[in-house]
């Protein structure tokens, strides 16, 4: 695919296996993503990247793509889902944990 051929940076590549980790280890989360999903990531990110016109992978491209990606792939505590937390609302405070590299 054309998407294959967009440049992933090791250090995007790690970002998107410290977000997955995070998602087992996040209070909230009840069952988080498996290595899957960082897969996912970074497909989803790469056609991020082609869709802005890029042919290499930003931090900015993971982030975009990190809900849609992660949403159905985590399980949030029945304690938080009784309070009407969903992954919606719990995936983006994640994100706002794990620092993103500087490329």
């Amino acid at each position: 695919s054309v998407a294959a051929a967009v440049l992933v940076d090791d250090r995007i590549t790690d970002y998107a296996v410290r977000i997955v980790r995070a998602t087992r280890t996040f209070p909230g989360i009840r069952n988080g993503a498996g290595p899957r999903g960082a897969i996912a990531l970074v497909r989803a990110a790469r056609a991020m990247a082609l869709l802005q016109g890029r042919d290499f992978v930003v931090p900015d491209d993971v982030r975009r793509v990190a809900l849609p990606v992660l949403i159905h792939r985590v399980i949030v505590s029945p304690e938080l889902e009784i309070e009407g937390q969903r992954a919606s609302k719990i995936v983006p405070a994640l994100l706002e944990k794990v620092e993103a590299p500087r490329l």
